[in-house]
């Protein structure tokens, strides 16, 4: 019966958002920053908030790319989302560490494209986490951060402020500056790159609005 239920809210979900993003003006910006380095054969690593991901799913429509999601059961309805939006989304248990980290290096192995929410699946709100920064230097992947902003807008109740723009809202879709992370990091280190990446992605978060 979960099962079930999982398939029914991702066909919904995934319908919702493409009907939405059918009726949406979005002003795209140095997004050839990302398609034009994956035709050169560059390895990517799109961060954004949390909150962002839904209209993303359907901006970013036909890039292969690999996603995580938590083991959970809102991570088992992006999963399907994913899968119906054409992603690959793999899910990875909350807390689990150093296995987590090597899991999510075995996965990315084959991509040159992979998407992770800085501050998620569980907050604080617009705090990124380690796996980000680690992620980054041991695959070699160059960090894009990415946004969007909406002038019309569902700001939903709970941790991460998530956002679903309305129908025909004037939208924004904003890639920031590319970051390299260097292969060699000590923990001083992780928490300087932490910094700087909720630094680019506030000020991307700025800007975008600015272009509204």
């Amino acid at each position: 019966m979960s099962d079930l239920i999982v398939r029914f809210l991702g066909f919904l979900s995934a319908s919702l958002l493409r009907t939405l993003s059918a009726t949406w003006r979005v002003k795209q910006k140095q997004l050839e920053r990302l398609d034009q380095g994956l035709i050169k054969g560059e390895r990517f690593l799109v961060i954004f908030w949390h909150g962002k991901y839904l209209p993303l799913f359907p901006l970013l429509r036909g890039r292969e790319g690999c996603i995580f999601t938590s083991l959970s059961f809102r991570g088992l309805v992006i999963r399907d989302i994913c899968r119906r939006l054409g992603y690959t989304c793999l899910t990875l248990p909350e807390n689990h560490g150093m296995q987590r980290m090597s899991d999510m290096q075995q996965a990315l192995q084959p991509w040159n494209l992979a998407a992770l929410a800085v501050d998620g699946p569980l907050g604080p709100y617009h705090k990124a986490k380690s796996g980000a920064v680690r992620l980054a230097s041991s695959m070699g992947y160059t960090v894009l951060p990415v946004t969007t902003a909406s002038r019309w807008k569902l700001e939903m109740q709970r941790w991460d402020r998530m956002e679903l723009p309305l129908p025909f809202s004037r939208m924004v879709l904003l890639v920031g500056t590319p970051i390299r992370v260097p292969e060699s990091l000590d923990p001083v280190d992780i928490g300087r790159w932490k910094e700087t990446f909720n630094c680019a992605l506030e000020a991307l978060d700025q800007k975008a609005e600015q272009e509204l």
